[in-house]
C-alpha cells in the first residue's frame, strides 16, 4: 500500500497534474484574459501568415495582424463610450420634449393626434407604460454612469490586464505552433482519434461563430447604420454598432434598437420614419434568416440555445468580457460532446468492417 502510494506521488503525470493545477490557481486573475488573447490569436495567425511574405520578419506580421483587428476594436469601444457620454443630455431632453412622465390616461385621451391611433381599450396601459419607459431610460443611464465611475477607479488593473492581453496575444499567435506540440505529445496513442475529432470540431465551432454570428451582426449593423443615417437619426453609426452588437444574441437580434426608434417616432409624430424603420427591420429580418443558416451551415449547426446561454451566463461571471467566453466555451463544450459522439459511431462501426472483411 506504501510503495504505491510513493509510486503514485512521485510519477511523472502525478507532479505535471499538481503543477498544472497550481499554474492555473496563479493564473486565476488573469485566466479571462488569456482565454480571450487565445481566441485573438486565433484570427490574427491567418492574417499574419498572409501579411508575412511582405514583411518578411514573422513578429513584425503578427503585430501588423493584431493592430488590424484589435484597433478598430478598441476604436469602436471608444467611440461608443464617448457616443453615450454625449447622447445621455440629448436622451433626456428628448423624452421631456415628448413629455413621456406627464403622459396619463386622460392626457392621451384628450390628444387628437394619439387618439386616432389607439383603440380606447389600451388607453388605460398607456399611462403605466410611459411612466415605465421613462424609469427604464433613466435607470440606464444611471447604471452606465456608475459602470464609467467604477470603470475609470479601476484602470490601473484594467491596464494591467490589456498588457496581459496583448502580449498574451502576440506569443500565442507566434508560438503556436509549440504549445500545440507539447499538446499533441502528452496525447496517448489509443486517444488520438478522439481528439483529432476534437479538435475538428472545435474549428468548425469558432469558424461557425466567427463567420456565421459575427459576420451576420457586423452587416446587420452595417446596413442599420447606413439606414439610420438615411433616414435622418442622430448617432446613426452608433445606432449600428449597437445594432450589430444585439444581433449576435440569439432570439433577441436587432429588434431592440428598432424597438426604441419606433417608440421614438410614434412620440415624436414622425409616422412616415416610422413605417420606413419598420420596413427596414422587416428586411433585415429576412436577410438574417437566410444568411446566417448559410454561413453557420457550412462548419457547425450549434443550437442557438447554446449562445443564448453564453451571453447571458458569460457576462454574469466574467464581465464584459463574457459575452466573447461565454458563448465560446459553450460552443467548445458543444464540439467535444460531437468528437466524442463520432468517436464512439466509428469504434462500434470497426468490428462490424471487420466481419466483413473476414466474411
Amino acid at each position: 500500500m506504501i510503495y504505491k502510494l510513493k509510486g503514485t506521488l512521485t510519477s511523472a503525470i502525478f507532479v505535471l497534474l499538481v503543477l498544472l493545477i497550481l499554474s492555473l490557481i496563479i493564473l486565476t486573475p488573469m485566466l479571462s484574459m488569456i482565454i480571450l488573447a487565445a481566441v485573438f490569436a486565433y484570427a490574427v495567425r491567418p492574417i499574419a501568415r498572409k501579411i508575412q511574405p511582405f514583411l518578411k520578419f514573422e513578429s513584425v506580421a503578427i503585430l501588423v495582424a493584431m493592430m488590424v483587428i484589435i484597433l478598430p476594436l478598441i476604436a469602436i469601444l471608444v467611440y461608443c463610450i464617448d457616443s453615450l457620454i454625449h447622447s445621455a443630455p440629448t436622451l433626456i431632453s428628448a423624452a421631456e420634449s415628448m413629455n413621456i412622465g406627464d403622459l396619463t390616461t386622460e392626457s392621451i385621451q384628450n390628444s387628437t393626434q394619439v387618439q386616432q391611433y389607439i383603440p380606447a381599450d389600451v388607453y388605460p396601459y398607456l399611462g403605466s407604460a410611459s411612466g415605465f419607459v421613462e424609469t427604464a431610460l433613466f435607470d440606464i443611464l444611471r447604471g452606465f454612469a456608475s459602470y464609467l465611475v467604477s470603470l475609470v477607479q479601476s484602470l490601473p488593473n484594467l491596464a494591467l490586464e490589456l498588457f496581459v492581453f496583448f502580449a498574451a496575444t502576440f506569443y500565442l499567435a507566434r508560438d503556436g505552433d509549440r504549445l500545440w506540440k507539447y499538446v499533441d505529445f502528452v496525447i496517448p496513442n489509443d486517444r488520438r482519434g478522439f481528439f483529432d475529432n476534437l479538435f475538428r470540431e472545435v474549428d468548425n465551432v469558432l469558424k461557425s461563430i466567427f463567420f456565421g454570428h459575427f459576420l451576420t451582426a457586423i452587416i446587420v449593423g452595417a446596413i442599420s447604420g447606413i439606414g439610420f443615417y438615411l433616414l435622418g437619426y442622430p448617432y446613426s453609426l452608433f445606432l449600428g454598432i449597437l445594432t450589430g452588437f444585439c444581433q449576435v444574441i440569439p432570439f433577441i437580434g436587432h429588434w431592440p434598437t428598432y424597438t426604441v426608434l419606433v417608440i421614438y417616432d410614434f412620440f415624436a409624430g414622425n409616422y412616415l420614419r416610422l413605417v420606413l424603420v419598420v420596413i427596414l427591420s422587416l428586411a433585415l429580418s429576412i436577410l438574417d434568416m437566410y444568411l446566417r443558416p448559410q454561413i453557420s451551415g457550412k462548419y457547425a449547426d450549434i443550437h442557438p440555445m447554446i449562445f443564448l446561454l453564453g451571453f447571458i451566463c458569460g457576462p454574469l461571471l466574467l464581465g464584459l468580457v463574457g459575452f466573447i467566453i461565454g458563448p465560446l466555451v459553450l460552443g467548445v463544450a458543444y464540439a467535444a460532446f460531437l468528437a466524442y459522439k463520432e468517436s464512439k459511431e466509428n469504434e462500434s462501426d470497426a468490428p462490424k468492417k471487420d466481419k466483413k472483411e473476414l466474411s
